[in-house]
């Protein structure tokens, strides 16, 4: 066995196990426990005997374990609820499910956001908790227009051009929170009277929990203002619907009907972010495979040319800094990748693709780079991410495959799957973003 072998091996078993560790439904058990009439949920006590009814509403890619640790610990004591997830993980929760779309809103995103505000107002009282967990993925999958002249397929579009456009997420957040009749806390203001507890795995930048599926249940900070910078950034008015970009003058006139801060009845507690995630395969690869770690804090977001080279630059100079030792450079975040062609994959394949194009192009010896997303899924192709090395291209070429071709044509996913090196796990009930793990021997 090689030397790359083994560190091939190194970083697919760092990355299985660091899903294992994170596993949404066992951190939601870890933090809500009940005790006797006393409910520990996050950093706070309720009393539950002062509760008349408890409701449970579930969004985003890892609603389904978090609604199925929520269902166990509280049982019959939940009177209603909902859970909105793009797949379904596991054993199925008691709590009626339905399966928005994602990356585009389908039908069931406009029925999940209708149920759930419809929920809300049917119960809200001083006597009602309710328990919103909330993971990323939420944005797509649960939505209600704040203009009813805006369709599913303006919706769709709109979430087709900002995927594509070269925002990153917290600007592509800005503007589906202005262009909604949930995101912003305004799920949140349907319920004024209620208690309200919200739990959160994040899959954004420095845990801004107000992006975290747009955050329903958490006020929008952001302004008109910061809505038109991005539109004119992107030059999104030219790309989106005209019932959309006449929305934007509606958008402008409900400003006023933001929901107030929360106060005393609301509270908000983050579970799960990158950072844990990172934390664990630094923990794992230096327990497991004996390697110095360096954990890239700074390599968070940006273009995914400029991000490879860094990694690559950057685990060559660790490389050289410890002959004769295995290290590895582990970063999170999400790269930058506008879609260039009509092939199959995203961010993460592509950023492997390049890294691997790089590696070969300048015989970097005894790397290996691996990316991946912790939900599974990397932009629309089936896998997850992908592995590479220096080898790669030639054993490409070796097989008639272009890396050059598939590059153009935004197409890493068939790059990957023909020569058995795209990672595929399929949803995994979790999202706190990209994971890539760079090993050298």
């Amino acid at each position: 066995m090689t030397s790359t072998t083994k560190l091939r091996e190194a970083a697919l078993t760092i990355f299985q196990r660091t899903l294992a560790e994170i596993d949404a439904e066992a951190v939601v058990s870890a933090h809500l426990r009940l005790d006797g009439d006393r409910l520990v949920a996050g950093e706070e006590e309720i009393d539950l005997g002062k509760i008349s009814k408890l409701l449970v509403i579930a969004i985003g890619k890892a609603s389904v374990p978090m609604a199925r640790a929520a269902e166990r610990i509280l049982g019959d004591r939940i009177t209603d609820g909902l859970i909105v997830s793009n797949a379904v993980i596991g054993s199925l929760p008691q709590l009626p499910i339905l399966l928005g779309g994602h990356p585009l809103p389908n039908a069931a995103s406009l029925e999940a956001a209708s149920r759930a505000l419809s929920l809300l107002r049917q119960h809200d009282s001083e006597q009602t908790l309710v328990l919103f967990l909330i993971s990323g993925g939420g944005s797509a999958m649960f939505e209600q227009p704040i203009d009813p002249a805006v369709t599913l397929d303006d919706l769709q579009a709109v979430n087709k051009t900002l995927v594509n456009c070269g925002a990153v997420i917290n600007e592509m957040n800005i503007v589906r929170r202005h262009l909604s009749a949930v995101k912003g806390g305004k799920l949140a203001g349907a319920a004024p009277h209620s208690r309200q507890v919200s739990l959160y795995i994040s899959d954004v930048n420095s845990d801004d929990l107000t992006t975290v599926a747009s955050g329903p249940t958490l006020p929008d900070a952001s302004t008109i203002e910061d809505f038109q910078r991005i539109v004119e950034r992107y030059d999104l008015a030219n790309q989106f619907p005209a019932s959309v970009v006449r929305s934007t003058a509606f958008r402008r006139l409900t400003d006023a009907s933001q929901p107030p801060e929360g106060g005393t009845l609301n509270s908000h507690h983050l579970l799960m972010d990158n950072r844990r995630a990172m934390l664990e395969a630094r923990h794992i690869a230096e327990r497991d495979f004996d390697c110095i770690v360096e954990l890239a804090d700074d390599l968070v977001e940006g273009h995914v040319e400029a991000m490879m080279l860094a990694h690559i630059e950057r685990i060559v100079l660790l490389q050289a800094r410890h002959r004769g030792k295995p290290v590895a450079l582990i970063s999170g975040g999400e790269a930058i990748c506008p879609v260039r062609g009509n092939g199959q994959g995203g961010r993460n394949q592509e950023f492997i693709l390049r890294a691997a194009i790089q590696m070969h192009q300048f015989q970097t010896e005894n790397v290996v780079a691996l990316s991946a997303g912790t939900d599974g899924i990397d932009g629309h192709s089936p896998a997850a991410g992908a592995i590479a090395d220096w080898e790669t291209i030639r054993r490409a070429e070796a097989q008639g495959i272009s890396a050059e071709t598939h590059l153009i044509n935004s197409d890493s996913f068939n790059f990957f799957r023909a020569i058995g090196d795209a990672i595929i796990t399929g949803p995994t009930g979790n999202n706190v973003r990209d994971l890539r793990i760079l090993l050298a021997g």
